[in-house]
């Protein structure tokens, strides 16, 4: 082969190396201590969601509608790519937000707000009665799985460390809700029943015995609210379903397993937030991750550890000793709103009709897709060329190689010719 040829070859096997190297690290902030993550991941997600305007007369004004992607948390990060919106709408920026617990709305925030939210806020003008709205984004994730097995009993701190490590925001994530109504007598009869089980104020001793007690006492079903509503948690633990061979238990989805625990965990003093979002399925092989669904999980305050993800959904015992005090390690959880605080809902439409016309908006349904780039972008771009399969690379580098060959013996050839004509 010829000199050129090599030059070719070699320049060709330098452009396939740079691409065939993605960046995979997650941009991590604080993780926890005796916290490891592994299996990095870069995800490229296309996710939509569609509103219902359930209302007979068209909206007098434009209807906002905030999608959230990401919250706060260190094992993930992610960048809005691109975004989309039918019935005349437009994206007015994305950005942090931050909930307003006095307002109830959303303020500007900055990424290292420990409660910040990331998402994209659309306008819809015109919206004609009964219309659909729909809005696309898609976005760059990266995010890794959650290793927590390093944390122990004798690694984690009692309560009242919890409330000397928060300071002044220890309240905040420790107060009664509407939703996490602990003291009501239903929700202090099992933090008794747990209480005995745990034996001390270890936090992680009563977060395994939480765990423990949802596992012989709870059962996944799904609820008569779901998936429109949502319980008190007082009353998820107030209603029980027979269970062939296994006598009475109380019932529900992810977001009721959720609901209980953080009314138990405050109710003892336990730092305890809920998380809203999407898991990711790692299949392995040539399949490999997929979108498995949306979900509901905790996050936990553990003294002289920090704050860490707990999966809670755990219906029986076999769940609990894969799982833990931890995430269920082949799935990658993506959290997209984080809930420390929640109110009494205003008035339902049969008690008074909406004062807003965003009011009448209705969640209609939703779906989010693994692989799906925005095509006309620099990320698109990128994707495409990293995601072509290696023989193709080998032929284009087969292709460059004689195409390189060619020219240089053409020219070879004419400088020949010429030099024979002269003499």
């Amino acid at each position: 082969m010829r000199k050129s040829a090599f030059v070719a070859l070699a320049v060709a096997i330098c452009l396939c190396t740079g691409i065939f190297v993605p960046i995979r690290e997650v941009n991590t902030t604080s993780v926890p201590s005796k916290v490891r993550l592994f299996d990095p991941r870069t995800l490229y997600i296309h996710g939509y969601l569609v509103y219902k305007y359930n209302c007979p007369t068209p909206a007098s004004i434009p209807i906002p509608v905030f999608v959230e992607v990401w919250t706060n948390n260190f094992w993930s990060d992610v960048r809005i790519l691109q975004t989309t919106s039918s019935s005349g709408g437009r994206t007015l920026g994305v950005g942090y937000v931050k909930h307003n617990v006095t307002s109830g709305k959303y303020d500007l925030t900055e990424r290292e707000d420990y409660n910040s939210i990331y998402g994209a806020q659309f306008n819809s003008t015109d919206v004609k009665p009964y219309q659909e709205i729909r809005t696309d984004v898609w976005i760059k994730l990266s995010i890794s799985k959650v290793d927590m097995t390093d944390i122990l009993n004798e690694t984690v701190g009692d309560i009242f460390e919890a409330s000397s490590q928060l300071g002044a925001d220890y309240g905040t994530y420790v107060n009664k809700t509407y939703y996490w109504d602990y003291g009501n007598a239903s929700v202090q009869d099992v933090i008794q029943e747990i209480n005995q089980t745990a034996g001390g104020p270890n936090v992680y001793d009563i977060v395994y015995a939480t765990i423990d007690w949802f596992s012989t006492h709870m059962v996944y079903r799904e609820h008569e609210d779901y998936p429109d509503q949502r319980l008190k948690a007082s009353r998820i633990l107030n209603e029980t379903i027979e269970v062939t061979g296994d006598g009475e238990k109380r019932y529900g989805v992810c977001r009721h397993f959720a609901e209980v625990f953080v009314a138990i965990m405050r109710g003892f003093g336990i730092p305890c937030n809920l998380f809203n979002g999407l898991v990711f399925s790692d299949m392995g092989g040539t399949v490999g991750v997929i979108f498995g669904g949306g979900h509901a999980w905790c996050e936990v305050y553990m003294p002289n550890v920090g704050w860490v993800p707990l999966e809670v959904t755990i219906s029986d015992r076999y769940i609990r000793d894969i799982v833990r005090v931890g995430l269920i390690s082949p799935y990658y959880y993506l959290p997209i709103y984080k809930e420390f605080t929640n109110s009494e809902p205003e008035e339902t439409e049969e008690q008074g009709e909406p004062k807003e016309p965003y009011e009448y908006l209705i969640a209609a349904y939703w779906g989010w897709g693994v692989g799906e780039v925005p095509i006309l972008t620099l990320e698109g771009l990128i994707h495409t060329v990293v995601s072509m399969p290696i023989i193709n690379w080998i032929l284009l580098v087969a292709v460059i190689v004689l195409i390189v060959n060619s020219i240089m013996v053409r020219r070879k050839i004419k400088a020949l010719t010429e030099r024979t004509l002269l003499v």
